[in-house]
């Protein structure tokens, strides 16, 4: 099989990269901007993706058994790549996120449950982006929707407030400083491991019952903010000395965006019910 993946060095494009490497049967290419290095051997081509000419000159006549597209984030993107590989692949799976659900009101959530997230851009973006292959699955565009939760790796850990990389708050629990959890730390939430969602995640290439359908990719596994920092201190041998601040308080920063990552996602408490995953995983 011939499989495209738009990305490959985030934390769980490089997840899955690595499992579709070790795969015998698998002609792996990688089309991104170049700036990091492949974690594994792979045909890599160089190049921006937005650059529809371009993409247009690499694809050629080639028909991909699987396009893995992880870097649309607006509407007009997502148009660019149903023009792209129309005819070019057999299914192309674009990586959405549950922020598109609308937290506020409610708590129960699948994969049918009511998007439009007022309090995040980003999440009413990757919505706009799933009308957009929606609509062009009408007209036979082999589409398959897939949202994760917060992922985490090596390098990157699920922390509630954090400055550029996870290092801050690592460096200062490490050094007994106080760390600031939003809320009252209490409220509950799904993390998963780029390993575990690169697992369950390969079962869905060319998975043809996966075709037009929209999955929930989350861990079942409930845990609460206090717990994920109370995890993250035994690991590091240091109790966390946790100040929990307000989620409105919070989204009040201007030098910071806590509107969007905590106020639009974080602060909520939610359930998810993986209806579809359950029944193709």
């Amino acid at each position: 099989r011939k499989i495209l993946i738009i990305g490959g060095t985030g934390v769980i494009s490089s997840a899955v990269l690595g499992m579709l490497a070790k795969s015998r049967d698998t002609e792996l290419y990688v089309i991104n901007r170049g700036h990091r290095p492949l974690p594994v051997i792979a045909n890599h081509i160089i190049c921006d993706a937005n650059d529809t000419t371009a993409m247009q000159k690499i694809i050629g006549t080639t028909v991909f058994d699987a396009v893995i597209d992880f870097v649309v984030y607006t509407p007009d993107q997502a148009r660019d790549r149903v023009y792209l590989f129309q005819n070019h692949t057999r299914q192309y799976i674009f990586i959405s996120t549950v922020v598109v659900f609308n937290h506020e009101n409610n708590f129960i959530l699948n994969e049918d449950s009511v998007q439009k997230n007022r309090l995040s851009k980003y999440g009413r973006d990757k919505a706009a982006c799933e009308d957009v292959f929606n609509q062009a699955a009408k007209k036979g565009f082999p589409i398959t929707i897939v949202r994760p939760s917060q992922t985490y790796g090596f390098d990157r850990f699920p922390l509630s407030i954090k400055g550029k990389n996870c290092w801050s708050v690592v460096s200062r629990i490490l050094s007994d400083k106080p760390v600031i959890i939003h809320g009252d730390g209490q409220s509950i939430w799904h993390m998963m491991h780029s390993y575990d969602f690169a697992y369950n995640f390969i079962q869905l290439i060319g998975n043809m019952n996966a075709i037009n359908r929209s999955i929930n990719l989350v861990n079942p596994e409930i845990v609460t903010w206090d717990m994920i920092y109370d995890s993250l201190g035994k690991a590091l041998n240091r109790k966390v000395q946790k100040v929990h601040i307000a989620s409105e308080t919070l989204a009040m920063s201007t030098k910071y965006p806590l509107s969007e990552q905590i106020a639009g996602d974080k602060q909520f408490s939610n359930l998810y019910t993986d209806i579809v995953r359950d029944t193709l995983i």
